[in-house]
């Protein structure tokens, strides 16, 4: 084809996109139906994992919930259950590769396919980098990264013969940026941003445009995952309702949204982030005192607590 062609078409195509995300901003959105599909909620047994498992199942999804807690995880398929849900709460440890595999396939024997998936599950010990033991590290990428792969891995070829699924990244804004005193986070969180966007890219090549993906980059939700955080200025941006930003990632993947940063003045700050001298970044840090946020963390979960996690 005539390269002056090619161009045209390239030009036209390109502002079609813009002009129909400007209307889709506009105009309201319509939901789609989730009813009856199979959706599986990593960390499901509290806080927005909780939360997403009883949101889906009110719009008539049958709920898989894998959490390695099992307490709080048969804690919420009872929740649904008890509101006329279908849930089934399986113990799954998603930084074991064999037990990711070995727990899809039990999911397919007793719900079926997995529709949708929801990689929710994560952890920070809230340490800076020399503090952090070489076990923790390695602990959190395979929790809050490498997991995404092995569960994308067990569901996805079902998803792409079918032409159907959808796929959730719950990340972080520090995949989008970075802050003192949570190494390992931030770039395990690095790593889930970069492989929802690569995976992404993968999808359309392969035109499977019938399987969607939206990724999630909330700010810190009020859940004690961060227990003890602070800014200078706490009342600038206060820490997310774990209600809020739920409902902000129903609306995103109901409407089949890319991706969404929760809240919304966080785009402005990964976008400032990109173009701002380094000296100065560090120098607003330092002003809202985000470089030392995590001095005052306060370890209360039973991993971060857990003595035997040692090198």
């Amino acid at each position: 084809m005539n390269l002056i062609l090619e161009t045209l078409i390239f030009i036209c195509q390109l502002l079609w996109i813009f002009v129909k995300s400007t209307i889709r901003w506009i105009l309201p959105t319509k939901y789609k139906s989730v009813r009856d599909e199979v959706c599986l909620i990593t960390g499901a047994g509290s806080g927005i994992g909780r939360l997403m498992a009883m949101e889906f199942s009110k719009r008539g999804a049958t709920m898989v919930l894998w959490d390695i807690n099992e307490s709080g995880n048969e804690e919420t398929a009872d929740m649904i259950k008890r509101r006329g849900g279908k849930a089934y709460a399986m113990t799954c440890d998603v930084s074991d590769r064999e037990d990711v595999y070995k727990m899809a396939e039990k999911t397919r024997k007793i719900a079926g396919e997995v529709t949708i998936l929801i990689n929710n599950a994560g952890i920070v010990y809230g340490k800076d980098f020399q503090s952090t033991s070489d076990a923790e590290i390695e602990r959190t990428i395979r929790v809050n990264s490498l997991a995404h792969f092995w569960t994308v891995r067990a569901f996805l070829s079902s998803m792409i013969d079918r032409d159907h699924g959808h796929i959730v990244t719950v990340a972080s804004v520090m995949g989008l940026f970075a802050n003192a005193g949570m190494t390992s986070y931030v770039s395990s969180k690095h790593a889930a941003v970069g492989f929802h966007n690569a995976l992404e890219l993968d999808l359309q090549s392969k035109k499977s445009y019938g399987v969607n993906t939206t990724l999630v980059c909330p700010y810190h939700i009020d859940t004690g995952m961060f227990k003890g955080l602070t800014l200078r200025f706490p009342d600038l941006i206060p820490p997310l309702k774990p209600e809020e930003c739920v409902e902000r990632v129903m609306h995103a993947v109901l409407t089949n949204q890319k991706m969404i940063a929760v809240p919304r003045a966080m785009y402005l700050a990964y976008n400032a982030a990109t173009w701002m001298p380094q000296q100065a970044l560090v120098l607003l840090g330092n002003f809202l005192g985000s470089d030392q946020a995590m001095d005052s963390f306060i370890p209360n979960r039973d991993y971060q607590l857990d003595t035997k996690i040692k090198d």
